[in-house]
């Protein structure tokens, strides 16, 4: 799991530089000297170290985003099987919970595009929002078929609730305060979000904790820099946010219900 975190960790900051400056090339090239990669060059993690962070050719500093997107995600594939909801299931090659895994793990792919691209340009790539919503909507069916084949039932309240909670509140203080509160784009990154977690307690607690971790991780950065209003990322710590939540419900839930 770490390796194939490490990999995909590679290819997803790639994928940020190629959405950025709208680049088609077959191949991955330094954006200085335009020099293209060679095999040795894209080993996740240990070719960045090997180079010091350089350009092979023309020794201009790549940046430390690819190898925080490598060693990170790779840690959050390693998390996501040991804390997988439903590992049991897993364990007994359960091919529903085999397919949500999958689509969970795709997911963070894209989240870790969105969390580069917002984190260095304060912009949402839309369209890549949309994708992620698709596969939300595939993930939430996988929950929906076992939810009906194990109790026959559905909590479709708590499912609508969560819509409510998350991008429904977002996009109200979005179209309230003139985009001054919160992004366009934020609250397009919530529906999907909300999809995922498909409980209106977990919507709930996601959208505390993303506000808890931005206050208190942009709070000192305003003090510091003597800014009244100033244009915060948001994107970046919904993704913690629901991370987090998603790894908690049990505890999350098992809280709610006493």
């Amino acid at each position: 799991m770490f390796i194939f975190g490490a990999a995909f960790g590679s290819f997803a900051c790639c994928q940020v530089w190629r959405i950025r400056k709208k680049d088609k090339s077959k191949w991955s090239h330094c954006m200085n000297c335009k020099y293209r990669l060679q095999w040795y060059d894209n080993i996740p993690i240990l070719s960045w170290l090997m180079l010091g962070g350089k350009c092979r050719k023309c020794r201009k500093k790549i940046g430390y985003a690819e190898i925080l997107a490598e060693v990170g995600l790779a840690l959050v594939f390693v998390l996501s099987f040991l804390l997988w909801p439903g590992q049991e299931a897993s364990m007994r090659l359960d091919v529903a919970e085999g397919i949500k895994f999958a689509l969970f793990l795709l997911s963070l792919i894209i989240f870790t595009i969105l969390f580069i691209y917002d984190a260095k340009w304060k912009e949402l790539p839309v369209s890549l929002m949309l994708v992620e919503t698709v596969i939300a909507a595939a993930f939430w069916g996988v929950c929906l078929w076992q939810s009906y084949t194990t109790t026959g039932s559905y909590d479709w309240l708590s499912f609508v609730l969560a819509l409510v909670f998350l991008p429904g509140l977002y996009y109200l203080m979005y179209r309230v305060s003139g985009e001054n509160w919160v992004g366009g784009g934020d609250w397009i990154l919530c529906v999907p979000l909300a999809i995922m977690l498909g409980n209106a307690w977990l919507a709930a607690s996601c959208l505390f904790i993303s506000n808890i971790i931005g206050s208190v991780t942009m709070l000192p950065v305003a003090i510091a820099k003597k800014k009244k209003k100033m244009t915060i990322p948001f994107g970046p710590f919904l993704i913690i946010g629901f991370l987090l939540t998603y790894f908690l419900q049990g505890v999350i839930l098992n809280f709610m219900s006493i």
